[in-house]
């Protein structure tokens, strides 16, 4: 397995990134490449032992801020380590991706340059809890705050067969979080959702309704919700943990009664704290992408780097989940399938590939200098006419009466005061910009969880966040 790792992503990279991966090299015997700066790499390399070990360099010569907008980094950055690791596993030289940086722009930029599974809609986080029982799936944890019924019953089936290939559970019973057990209980949209569940059998277990107390009750193996109320969940329940773990370390931290009833009992803490600590999953997996990406903590410490390369390294995962998933869904009824690739979410990632493509087309260089880029004022080509040069109305012929002709002689838009035109995914504006950073795609971020039928961005979209955290 050949893993591609952000070496520039997370609050703690580079250093603690490049730590995990010679642990994960070492303990697992795993090839990692480790993606970005390549003299920065080198530095913290230096103070390693990676002699034997099967570790090598991609340079990437940008890297994605934590609070950068997701969009316009997928737009403006394609050198950036995100870009540049999943164009790895695009073009199959990599195995996996594996990233502690801002999920926001992994996510956009998954969907951008992998594309979705043929069937799902939309993609979502899938992150491991703890439970009596051992751990259970909680999808999605993060990705899509707002979702329809066709969304949740996708992510139960991409749970589903998740959990199925990764933990070894023939039949995963799935469960939908609600505010109550009854069938009565819930909202429009999670009452749409369970029929869409129970239309999904046999494919999915579906064993219905579960309260927020279920989820570590080990009630089920997948838990279904959406971004939203995942992330709040997951949130609470590392805030609970590190609130208990603190407690636990005041009883037992002074008095040598105490420390001899610690000596007593710590086997048993040493494991209640193994499995409340996040560091221990790793990262969760974004599933629905047409490839294996793991979006690691933004805090990552090393060790948690080093189980995000093992989760993205597991064989089950790279070689049968997705291809089991596309076949599940192409069996649903036609009533569940997802929307025309044309319109909402997928739409826009699809037109996002195709500036990206285009981008490569015009401009084959790496990075150009934004100074000499904005002063030459490159031709780029109109959403719906032919190529033009920003300079072109000096090209125009002039009006039998001698003045010069204008744009709204040739561009019947012009004529009504429509003087926007955009060549790509609209904004709020509409506006795309001469040097090919496209202002017109969410100039201030988006929010992935907008799926309008036109296919927009929403307006009122903030910055990226780092999801889940």
């Amino acid at each position: 397995m050949k893993i591609a790792l952000d070496a520039m992503g997370g609050d703690l990279a580079p250093k603690a990134v490049i730590e995990g991966a010679v642990m994960a090299a070492r303990d697992f015997k795993i090839e990692v490449v480790l993606v970005g700066n390549r003299e920065v790499i080198a530095r913290e390399l230096a103070d390693h032992h990676t002699a034997g070990l099967a570790i090598s360099v991609e340079h990437a010569a940008e890297a994605v801020e934590m609070d950068e907008s997701p969009l316009e980094s997928v737009l403006g950055k394609p050198e950036s380590s995100i870009h540049v690791g999943l164009e790895m596993v695009k073009r199959g030289v990599a195995d996996a991706f594996v990233s502690a940086g801002n999920s926001g722009a992994m996510m956009a930029a998954a969907m951008a340059i992998l594309g979705n599974l043929p069937g799902v809609d939309r993609p979502a986080i899938a992150s491991m809890v703890p439970t009596t029982g051992g751990v259970a799936l909680l999808i999605d944890a993060g990705a899509n705050t707002e979702v329809k019924p066709i969304n949740l019953m996708q992510f139960a089936v991409m749970g589903s067969v998740y959990w199925k290939h990764v933990q070894g559970v023939a039949l995963p019973r799935v469960g939908l979080l609600s505010n109550g057990e009854e069938a009565s209980k819930g909202t429009d949209l999670t009452r749409a959702a369970a029929a869409a569940l129970q239309e999904m059998a046999p494919h999915v277990n579906y064993i219905g309704y579960l309260e927020g107390r279920d989820i570590n009750r080990a009630k089920a193996d997948v838990v279904v919700t959406d971004g939203f109320t995942g992330n709040v969940v997951l949130k609470t329940m590392e805030g609970f943990a590190a609130f208990l773990l603190g407690n636990l370390r005041e009883v037992f931290g002074s008095g040598w009664l105490r420390r001899v009833a610690f000596l007593l009992v710590r086997k048993k803490l040493y494991g209640i704290r193994e499995r409340l600590d996040p560091s221990e999953y790793g990262g969760a997996p974004l599933l629905g992408v047409n490839g294996v990406v793991v979006i690691a903590h933004g805090s990552s410490n090393a060790r948690a780097i080093r189980n995000a390369v093992r989760a993205a390294a597991n064989e089950a995962l790279v070689r049968h989940v997705n291809s089991e998933v596309v076949e599940i869904l192409a069996q649903s009824p036609a009533t569940l399938s997802a929307r025309p690739s044309g319109k909402g979410i997928r739409g826009l990632f699809s037109r996002v590939r195709g500036r990206l493509h285009l981008g490569r087309e015009v401009s084959p260089e790496r990075k150009p200098d934004r100074g000499k880029a904005e002063s030459a004022r490159e031709v780029r080509p109109l959403a719906n006419g032919p190529v033009a040069h920003p300079s072109e109305a000096e090209q125009r012929p002039a009006k039998p009466d001698g003045t010069q002709r204008g744009r709204a002689d040739d561009d019947p838009r012009a004529a009504h005061g429509d003087s926007q035109i955009s060549d790509g995914p609209h904004s709020a504006n509409g506006v795309a910009s001469a040097d090919g950073a496209n202002r017109g795609i969410a100039a201030e971020g988006a929010d992935f969880s907008r799926d309008e039928d036109r296919g927009d961005v929403a307006k009122d979209a903030g910055p990226a966040k780092h999801e889940p955290s």
